[in-house]
């Protein structure tokens, strides 16, 4: 009797351990493209710490997408403590800590994009910016309003891991 109610429990608490784990969202916007369209579906990991380089679903609290407090996906170029700076002279290549960031997915032209700035992200937060620099709202935007365009670890919902379609 025993067995058989393992043989039970075990596959449906995986199940839920599974749903609580990842999620699955729908892209609605090409602020991250070449490397995610609009009509993708994403699989994203709500466990993970993100990392510099994630690409991450987080609330909008700032509301760049033009409905605040809506789902979006963005990728993180820096984590707190970390010193982001716009841009490069000659590359326009993106600096965190006095380093040049290569990001093939941004394109050639600008890959920083065209608004300079210079911050610090707090900790507990990061720095995200879309892929398509030219035609994404993200960090960039808030960068004179008092948390300088960073975003709180608890707005983030999860690290996308996997991708398809759009």
């Amino acid at each position: 009797m025993l067995v058989a109610i393992g043989a039970v429990a075990a596959p449906v608490v995986s199940a839920l351990v599974v749903a609580a784990a990842f999620g699955v969202a729908t892209v609605r916007h090409d602020s991250m493209s070449p490397t995610l369209h609009s009509g993708a579906t994403v699989v994203f990991d709500r466990w993970s710490a993100p990392a510099r380089g994630d690409v991450v679903l987080l609330v909008d609290r700032e509301g760049w997408s033009g409905t605040p407090d809506t789902l979006i996906v963005k990728r993180i170029v820096g984590v707190g403590g970390d010193v982001v700076v716009c841009c490069e002279a000659g590359s326009g290549r993106l600096l965190v800590n006095d380093h040049p960031l290569d990001e093939p997915y941004a394109g050639e032209v600008r890959p920083g994009g065209a608004i300079p700035f210079r911050v610090t992200v707090p900790e507990g937060s990061v720095w995200v910016m879309g892929d398509n620099r030219a035609g994404s709202a993200d960090s960039r935007l808030s960068v004179s309003e008092p948390g300088q365009g960073a975003v709180p670890l608890g707005d983030l919902r999860g690290t996308v891991r996997l991708w398809w379609g759009g």
